[in-house]
């Protein structure tokens, strides 16, 4: 039996799993619409003055729907790069057949730290909330979405690793995410917040990705085609938990406590924190410039009943990576820290 301390799909409380494991309902009857209304309305006090839509599939179709209905062919976008999954939306960007114009900071660093270098007259700018490959997070989403907004533009936000444990405003036009991360749920469930339908565009898109499609059928609790219905059964539970039981910022808080934790203990058996400025350290995913092979560190953890994460990016031979999103407890992160110091002794 082993735990997982990923950076997802994350380690899920015995509840949401019972909750997702039932027989699945027909989705055009009153019992949906009544599932359906419940989570749009629990969503929505975490994308307090967006319009939500749920669709069947990962973050990274989340990330391809917003592409898909916010951006057309031809559109100049500028996506900032500060690792993996930055890397990723600008192939996204790019497959819809938009120009992009990619500016890269270093591993570790922070997209904040290149707030001048937004400044240009775009059709839109498409960033990484939480980068989950170097364990950093975006937090000036803010000051971009001036900047953007200034010059006429939108900004587009992947947020699958962020929300809600890393906290966001309603200063980006749409954001991505999933089920399978901080919102506690299995994985299965895409999810694309917007403030205006008036920016989604008339270009052609598949059907299933068309959220003018979903909005048609949601002002009538359904959706368009099957949805991921068990994966509403889990998350009507886990948003209850974060939502009522938890509360949001003591959610964050939980998330704060976890990573100082390791952050803290790692650092002092020669684990450098990827994340350059403390400030900038992810609250769901923290990475660490590993001084035993990464390979050795997750194979030993496993064997011990913990599963972790290798790096990503331009550090992957070099790093590991700790996700503290799911049923995870302080003591959990204690034996993880202890199992690495004895690994160091070992050498």
């Amino acid at each position: 039996m082993v735990k997982y301390l990923t950076p997802g799909p994350v380690q899920l409380p015995l509840r949401i799993i019972e909750a997702y494991a039932k027989q699945p309902m027909f989705h055009r009857g009153r019992e949906f619409s009544e599932l359906y209304s419940d989570v749009i309305n629990q969503l929505g006090r975490i994308f307090r003055g967006y319009t939500v839509s749920i669709l069947p599939g990962t973050g990274t179709f989340a990330v391809d729907v917003m592409v898909y209905n916010f951006i057309k062919p031809g559109d100049e976008v500028l996506v900032p790069i500060n690792g993996e999954f930055g890397e990723r939306l600008a192939q996204s960007v790019e497959s819809r057949g938009a120009v992009v114009k990619r500016i890269y900071t270093e591993p570790g660093e922070s997209i904040c730290d290149h707030i001048e270098e937004l400044n240009v007259k775009v059709k839109a700018l498409a960033m990484v909330h939480n980068e989950t490959s170097m364990g950093v997070a975006n937090r000036c989403i803010n000051d971009v979405a001036k900047v953007i907004h200034d010059n006429g533009g939108i900004l587009l936000v992947d947020s699958v690793s962020g929300i809600p444990a890393e906290p966001l405003n309603n200063d980006a036009d749409v954001v991505a995410t999933a089920t399978h991360k901080a919102l506690l749920a299995p994985p299965g469930g895409s999810i694309v917040a917007f403030k205006d339908a008036g920016l989604i565009t008339n270009y052609p898109k598949p059907p299933s990705m068309d959220l003018g499609n979903y909005l048609k059928y949601s002002a009538r609790l359904e959706t368009p085609y099957t949805p991921p219905i068990n994966i509403l059964y889990a998350l009507r539970e886990s948003l209850r938990y974060i939502l009522d039981e938890v509360g949001l910022e003591k959610y964050v808080a939980i998330h704060d406590e976890r990573i100082r934790l390791l952050y803290n203990e790692l650092s002092n058996i020669g684990f450098k924190p990827v994340p350059i400025n403390p400030n900038d350290r992810s609250r769901t995913v923290t990475a660490f410039y590993s001084p035993i092979n990464p390979a050795k560190v997750t194979d030993y953890l496993k064997q011990n009943g913990y599963v972790i994460s290798g790096g990503m990016w331009r550090i992957r031979e070099r790093s590991i990576r700790i996700g503290v999103m799911g049923d995870v407890t302080l003591d959990d992160l204690r034996r993880v820290v202890e199992l690495l110091k004895a690994l160091a002794n070992q050498r």
